[in-house]
Parts: C-alpha cells; structure tokens; sequence
C-alpha cells in the first residue's frame, strides 16, 4: 500500500468524507481528489497538515507504511472518529455563525438605509 492509499484509508477513518478531511486539515479537495485517484503524489506540505490534524496519526505509518495508523490502539479508532467528528462540528457551527453574523449586519445596513 502506498503513501496515496494510506491517506485514502485515513480519510475513511477520520471523516465523514473528503470534504470533511479537508476541511480538517485545510487541504483543498481537488488535491484530495488527486490524491485518491493516484494523479499527485502526496507532499511533504499535504503530510504535515494531516500531522498537524490528526496527532494520533503515527507519522512513520503515514509515510513509510510501518507500523499501525495510530499511535496508541486503546481504541483509538473510535476516539479519533468522535473528535474528528466533534471538530468538524466545531467547524460548521463557526460557519454558521459567521452567516448569521453577515445577515444581522445586512439587516441593519438596510434599516439604516
């Protein structure tokens, strides 16, 4: 299995779906699209903020393909897929909030026009 496939298998993993994936880790989903397909390899760049994501990922298994996913197997699966899916939620809540922000200051634009 190549560094490509292990990150298509950290996706399944991690996130809901590619779009959740890169939202988590601010890798865009064309470059995540590319690297399902196997068009791009993965950067260093890409490595990094999948690191910077994902702590428990064990770094030498993203690579290298040594060792478990995982740095710790206490269940970890299960924890990671609850706090991915916690941070996602975090995320879409700061999205919602950030579209009601816009709509209450144009509201109030249009009742001071």
């Amino acid at each position: 299995m190549g560094i490509n496939e292990r990150v298509v298998s950290l996706i399944s993993k991690t996130a809901n779906s590619k779009k959740a994936f890169s939202e988590l880790t601010g890798i865009s989903t064309v470059i995540i699209s590319h690297i399902s397909s196997g068009r791009n390899k993965v950067s260093l760049a890409a490595v990094e903020q999948i690191l910077l994501a994902f702590p428990n990922v064990n770094a030498e298994w993203l690579v290298l393909g040594k060792g478990k996913m995982f740095k710790d197997d206490l269940n970890n699966t299960k924890v990671q897929e609850v706090i991915t899916a916690i941070d996602y939620l975090q995320l879409q809540l700061i999205k919602q909030n950030k579209s009601i922000d816009s709509n209450i200051n144009r509201l109030k634009e249009l009742i001071t026009e």
